[in-house]
């Protein structure tokens, strides 16, 4: 049994590491579809092996901590954010049931809350002004959208009664997909909430000073998470069906192509007196309904 688990974690690895190379491939494809360009195709093999020699690329860049700043927490902190971003598949019951425990939703909430700390502490070691600016826009962001995002699963969790995630099939919840869409974004500060990175920007936001393999650990983590969100909007709304979490990964590559960034105050708005009032609501329709 030990073995067999053992073996399972590596599989989630490997698996995990090589999703988000060629989903990286094919969101390039996308946006330059989206955009009438032909996107990566100059590599051998109709532009696959372009994810190989973009992480070799990564991996020889050099590593130069920031000045003043402590070394080692400047590379602990990418791989404290690469293992909150594996401990999340975990909880999920897709490929191998076994890690299924009976809390893990509340489990996942905690990661999820506790992620958010790597990006501050990455902007605070890395002693820059941009890293700080893009560590503060994500705890404001952060706050904003976690409440709310917090009492969209609690719903689902009373709504089934049931405090793991299971394979859900169930079109009467699909009315609430769309608000859960947006907290998906803005979980993984993806378009148009994009404020802690700020990619369209030419600084990076707060991984502007990582380099080499610690920005590797940042990378896979971040694309880890929007894969990982993916998988979890099918199991929990469509039944776990893989082409239901295509759609939605490419949905969510879509909606970076298309909509610009909000306004850091229209966002904050946005989920204070929006989202947040909505999903109150329906929480207490929920608990009114089921007692």
């Amino acid at each position: 049994m030990i073995l067999l688990l053992l073996l399972s974690l590596i599989l989630i690895v490997v698996f995990v590491v090589t999703a988000i190379a060629f989903v990286v491939l094919y969101e390039r494809h996308l946006l330059g579809g989206s955009q009438q360009r032909l996107g990566p195709n100059k590599s051998s093999l109709m532009g696959i092996m372009q994810a190989l020699f973009d992480g070799i690329k990564l991996l020889k860049k050099e590593q130069e901590s920031s000045w003043k700043s402590s070394e080692i927490s400047f590379l602990l902190v990418p791989g404290i954010a690469f293992g909150v971003m594996y401990l999340e598949w975990c909880v999920l019951p897709y490929f191998f049931d076994f890690f299924t425990f009976e809390f893990a939703v509340l489990f996942f909430l905690c990661l999820v809350g506790f992620s958010v700390y790597t990006v501050l502490v990455s902007g605070v070691v890395s002693k820059s002004k941009y890293s700080m600016l893009g560590a503060i826009r994500a705890s404001g962001q952060s706050v904003s959208y976690e409440i709310a995002f917090s009492l969209y699963l609690l719903i689902l969790v009373m709504y089934f009664n049931m405090f793991c995630f299971y394979r859900y099939f169930y079109l009467g919840l699909f009315w609430i997909y769309l608000p859960f869409l947006m907290m998906i974004l803005a979980e993984l500060g993806r378009a148009p909430f994009d404020f802690a990175e700020g990619e369209s920007e030419l600084v990076s936001g707060y991984n502007v000073e990582f380099g080499s393999v610690a920005f590797v650990l940042l990378f896979l983590s971040e694309y880890g998470s929007l894969l990982l969100f993916s998988v979890l909007g099918s199991m929990v709304f469509f039944g776990g069906s893989l082409l239901f979490g295509y759609v939605i990964f490419s949905s969510l590559v879509f909606i970076r192509s298309a909509y610009p960034r909000f306004r850091y105050d229209f966002m904050m708005s946005l989920f204070w007196f929006k989202m947040l009032p909505v999903s109150l609501i329906l929480f207490f329709y929920i608990v009114v309904l089921f007692l």
